[in-house]
């Protein structure tokens, strides 16, 4: 029970205990009828600031279907497994990508996909509509630090919200890696075989919702171009330079080799303390260099640091 909760328990017990006390006292029923009135306000504000707290401790998906050949309201289990499948699939590659690695080696730590699990909490009528609530962690580093999970989401749509062009796919996956990549090709694919639209609204705090549809049409040709049309591939690296800047808000740093490469990317939770101990200072950096082509051979390259030591003597 959290606080609100526990006010709106509290103020409810107070409602019932003085509407006995009043009656008892003999006072008159108008005064009796303000009172109670000036505290069932009260109630209902608090249980408006509760669902305003509620709505901002997760990411809000509702996934409409709408399968051809079925009533409003239902929906085959082949479907909804294919579709919500797919959907958490994507998430667990892109949350991957951002707090562990863009690499397609390994598994996904289980950590990650325990975090980033979306929970079907509600169905709702109209063709069908899954309601799905992807949980924030508790611990925020910085007060106005958006929590990872609505990082991740928004991630997410940006892949989602990129046209099915080749242009824009580029840009849109080319810093979530192969695994990325490959999941939503295979998803794609299945939204076409399956030939059910489907939409997808976001809500989240301080956020306008956002919607996504995905037709056959639309999905065949996104997969077209993840599967024929762009490749993708990874590198480790070793450099030595500089570690010129390093963002722990927004998990980014900034190295120049020593040829006066500039190089910029995301860096791993894990290697920022480290990396906080060389910055300004001459190191070695492990880096994932991925880079991503279109049919035209226009290159997008996007870096991962994974670590860095300090060069002595």
């Amino acid at each position: 029970m959290n606080a609100f909760d526990e006010l709106i328990h509290k103020t409810n017990e107070i409602i019932e205990m003085s509407k006995e006390n009043y009656e008892a006292a003999g006072i008159p029923d108008y005064l009796i009828e303000m009172e109670q009135s000036s505290l069932r306000l009260r109630m209902e504000d608090l249980k408006k600031q509760k669902e305003q707290e509620d709505l901002f401790r997760h990411e809000e998906l509702e996934v409409a279907m709408y399968p051809q050949d079925l009533p409003s309201g239902q929906v085959s289990i082949r479907t909804l497994t294919t579709v919500l499948g797919g959907l958490q699939t994507i998430t667990d590659s892109v949350a991957n990508t951002l707090l562990n690695q863009a690499s397609s080696r390994g598994p996904i730590p289980q950590n990650i996909l325990e975090r980033n699990s979306w929970v079907l909490r509600a169905t709702k009528a109209g063709s069908f509509i899954a309601v799905l609530d992807l949980d924030h962690d508790q611990h925020l580093v910085f007060e106005d630090e958006d929590p990872q999970q609505k990082i991740i989401t928004k991630e997410l749509f940006n892949l989602f919200n990129a046209s099915d062009e080749e242009e824009s796919l580029l840009e849109a996956i080319s810093s979530l890696g192969e695994r990325t990549l490959r999941h939503y090709a295979e998803w794609t694919k299945s939204l076409k075989e399956l030939g059910t639209p489907i939409s997808i609204n976001w809500r989240s705090e301080r956020e306008k919702v956002s919607t996504v549809a995905f037709d056959s049409s639309k999905a065949e040709n996104i997969y077209t171009i993840l599967h024929e049309k762009l490749t993708s591939r990874e590198e480790e690296i070793v450099l030595t330079g500089r570690l010129t800047g390093l963002n722990v808000r927004t998990g980014s740093f900034e190295f120049v080799t020593l040829e006066s490469q500039k190089i910029s990317g995301r860096i791993l939770k894990e290697a920022v303390p480290n990396a906080i101990k060389h910055l300004d200072k001459r190191c070695y950096v492990d880096l994932l260099k991925i880079t991503t082509t279109s049919s035209a051979g226009k290159e997008k390259i996007t870096w991962k640091m994974n670590n860095s030591t300090e060069i002595t003597g």
